[in-house]
């Protein structure tokens, strides 16, 4: 040994040296093995990636889609008010009014707001609340007879549902 130098401890050699083949048949095995184990999780966890990525895409479509939801909650009032302004005035002095109304609703359907129809249609508890029922012999019964309040929804979502009046003919069905 050389002065200043550790020593270096060497590993034990085999007392016999293993037959060609004998011993690495279980470590190519094994390590094959682990390869596939590997490569398993790999496309498993490439497969959960891919799912994400989807869903985040998705999520960013629907809040995109209904990002205006709130401001169109909000000016529905205002175009309640604009409609009973339409239908008080009359001839030249409501035509500005019909003007603004018109440009609204044609800014608003632009953003996805749809009205829901109702007058003369089935009720549709989704979609409609019943506030009266009336009793009327020239209507089906379930049809609503009149509107008190427009519903409107934006896409497929309801953001106000049609208040309605429904015909109940007691349980006749006859119209």
């Amino acid at each position: 040994m050389t002065k200043g130098k550790p020593a270096v401890e060497k590993a034990p050699e085999a007392d016999t040296a293993p037959e060609p083949g004998e011993a690495e048949a279980p470590a190519v095995t094994e390590t094959s093995s682990r390869a596939e184990e590997l490569l398993t999780k790999l496309k498993y966890l490439q497969a959960e990636f891919e799912n994400y990525r989807k869903r985040v895409e998705r999520d960013a479509q629907t809040i995109v889609k209904f990002a205006h939801e709130g401001l169109l909650s909000r000016l529905l009032p205002v175009v309640d008010e604009l409609d009973a302004a339409v239908s008080a005035l009359d001839g030249e002095t409501g035509k500005g009014v019909r003007m603004v109304r018109d440009n609204l609703m044609k800014a608003l359907r632009e953003a996805g707001l749809q009205e829901v129809p109702a007058l003369g249609q089935p009720f549709d508890p989704y979609l409609m609340d019943a506030v009266q029922q009336v009793s009327d012999k020239d209507s089906k019964d379930g049809i609503v007879k009149e509107v008190l309040q427009k519903g409107y929804r934006l896409h497929e979502r309801v953001l106000r549902p049609a208040q309605v009046i429904v015909v109940r003919n007691q349980g006749d069905t006859h119209g």
